[in-house]
């Protein structure tokens, strides 16, 4: 018998079978020791491991595209001879209708993952333990207070959309992992917020309706200066978050001069009004439509954003966010 054995790794699931990549993980193994950093994985469905990147360098916002089609249909690729099959039964996850593969559905890339790191998180015990908690762990080891802002931007029809998405979420609200909305807000593990085409009618509906309501809207960051009374009513009860591209906010001809170098301290006057006045309802801020290139460009713009109190970082680079602060 050799004296020398095969390390094991403790904090990982030892599993022999072809597995999808989310099984090898746990929360643990993903998080333990990584420092939570207020960055927002934007577009994460393209990276090497969607959500699993995201965990790995404790980023507390993850973002996917989603769609719907009413009828399924097929795709034949001529180079590949391959053919791909999309069902009207089915949520897709991607960034445009070409691009889409049937194999990237909204459970396959981020719930059944999602849901098997909070079970692993909230596991069940004979007699209730002895730390008090208000609600459930979520999926960051160091920080199981620190819930995951999750994001769904609905890219077909917005009703539909989110009609067809509420039956995902069943097995989430049975195990309290999404916060909510009763009249007040209820915290939990994840927060699932919509943006994109957004039904803030249905939002508003469910807001008075009584019951709870599991998800939060994007707040439209760039009319909170004209905001009214009765907006400010709807807002707080509807959002956790605001955004806004940079251009939104600054205008065009502020905007084309921002992004050719370091934000000036007129740009930088405009921006925390609003960063401020989000603040002072209690909600959370992020900003998309950034600059990516040049390099030194991006990294001045997200250093002065994080110094004005924007929240969430908004990044393309997971690396480059969380090692430059």
């Amino acid at each position: 018998m050799s004296y020398y054995q095969p390390m094991i790794n403790v904090f990982r699931p030892q599993l022999t079978q072809n597995l999808p990549a989310y099984r090898y993980e746990t929360s643990e193994s993903l998080t333990r020791d990584v420092h939570i950093k207020a960055i927002h994985s934007h577009n994460d469905y393209w990276r090497k491991r969607p959500l699993l990147d995201a965990l790995s360098w404790g980023v507390v916002s993850v973002e996917g595209d989603i769609w719907h089609f009413e009828k399924g249909y097929t795709v034949s690729d001529t180079v590949t001879e391959t053919t791909q099959e999309f069902k009207k039964d089915e949520i897709y996850v991607g960034h445009n209708q070409v691009y889409l593969e049937s194999r990237n559905t909204l459970n396959a890339l981020y719930l059944d993952p999602l849901y098997y790191f909070l079970d692993g998180a909230n596991k069940k015990f004979s007699e209730p333990i002895l730390e008090k908690t208000d609600s459930k762990f979520s999926v960051f080891y160091d920080a199981p207070e620190v819930p995951l802002l999750f994001w769904l931007d609905l890219k077909t029809e917005g009703h539909e959309l989110y009609s067809k998405l509420k039956p995902y979420l069943e097995k989430f609200i049975e195990k309290d992992y999404l916060a909510h909305y009763n009249g007040e807000h209820v915290a939990g593990p994840v927060v699932l917020t919509l943006t994109g085409d957004v039904p803030w009618d249905v939002i508003d509906q469910e807001s008075v309706s009584g019951e709870n309501r599991y998800v939060y809207a994007d707040c439209p960051l760039q009319k909170f200066m004209e905001a009214s009374a009765d907006d400010w009513t709807r807002y707080e009860r509807s959002c956790k978050i605001a955004s806004a591209s940079l251009e939104q906010l600054l205008g065009k001809d502020l905007y084309t001069s921002a992004v050719r170098g370091s934000l000036t301290k007129e740009h930088q006057k405009k921006l925390k009004g609003y960063f401020d006045k989000a603040h002072e309802h209690g909600l959370k801020t992020r900003i998309w439509g950034g600059v990516d290139w040049p390099i030194y460009v991006r990294n001045s713009h997200w250093r002065t954003l994080w110094e004005l109190g924007c929240d969430l970082i908004n990044a393309d680079d997971l690396r480059a966010a969380a090692t430059l602060f």
